[in-house]
């Protein structure tokens, strides 16, 4: 097993086929399709299923993503060590949960591209949040943006902030006087959400109970970027992330902090042991840009 057939095998699994993989590499499709078979025998698995329609990862394959991300990691951090000029493109493998992904991530990759042009950016998303740790554990990312405190998974943390939701009403709502909504206010209402196992559902749902509010849950959307054009568009009332309810005012949305508030603490997860090189800047770019308020 070579450096280059581990490459080819991530760049087919990213872009999905052998063609678009080819040209991304700028190799002859061909040359990509030996390499991987070649791998493919030198573990014993098939790692692919060719189908009618292209390739999608085989059991084998899935598993293989995480440890080989790690190798070329590995492999870009000894170059690092002994100075080598030939390594390869520094490449950082994230992974994020949709509503940090948004705020603060989308701000944090941005601004650390700008001083690191020469850094390409991996971000995936986990199936649920609680799936993340998992990826991170195992290696097909090196750096989680997640939800804190999480289980015991023998991962390092880097605390960074505190995230905040707010309710987002459709415009015109009357939500009587005062600053803040209190929880007590929303028994019997109608409500928008995003599927269990997220912070946004979970921790609404716990603080609900806690306050003997019961709403009715109207509309359910996968995706939490979904929720603000729900809420201007009338289906109902929706907890957002500070910022993105900030966003839905200036589009009319009547928009308020809740009591009690519902906050939660976020951060940065990995493996214990040594960072890649893209790794460690962008943890340290993430420190100084949370601890100077963005």
């Amino acid at each position: 097993m070579d450096v280059r057939q581990v490459s080819y095998f991530l760049a087919v699994a990213e872009h999905g086929g052998f063609s678009r993989a080819a040209s991304a590499l700028d190799v002859a499709q061909p040359t990509l399709s030996q390499s991987v078979r070649a791998l493919e025998r030198e573990l014993g698995a098939e790692l692919f299923h060719r189908v009618p329609h292209g390739l999608v990862l085989s059991y084998a394959g899935r598993a293989f993503v995480g440890p080989a991300r790690q190798m070329l990691r590995g492999i870009t951090a000894a170059r690092e060590a002994v100075g080598s000029r030939a390594r390869a493109t520094p490449a950082l493998d994230l992974v994020a949960v949709p509503v940090l992904a948004a705020y603060p991530g989308a701000s944090l990759v941005g601004s650390f591209r700008c001083e690191n042009p020469h850094i390409v950016v991996h971000i995936d998303e986990p199936e649920t949040d609680d799936g993340l740790h998992i990826l991170v554990r195992d290696g097909h990312s090196e750096l989680g943006l997640t939800h804190l405190p999480l289980p015991h998974l023998g991962l390092h943390v880097v605390e960074l902030g505190v995230q905040e939701l707010w309710l987002a009403f459709p415009p015109g709502t009357d939500v009587g006087p005062g600053d803040a909504v209190p929880l007590a206010r929303l028994h019997g209402a109608d409500v928008l959400g995003v599927p269990r196992g997220s912070w946004q559902r979970d921790d609404v749902e716990r603080a609900l109970r806690d306050q003997g509010v019961r709403t009715r849950l109207v509309v359910e959307v996968a995706h939490p970027e979904a929720l603000a054009p729900l809420v201007l568009g009338g289906a109902g009332a929706a907890f957002l992330v500070r910022e993105t309810a900030h966003a839905a005012a200036s589009l009319g949305a009547v928009v308020r902090p809740v009591d009690p508030p519902l906050r939660q603490a976020y951060g940065l997860v990995h493996r214990p042991g040594p960072l890649s090189p893209a790794a460690r800047a962008f943890v340290a770019h993430a420190r100084a840009r949370c601890r100077a308020g963005r």
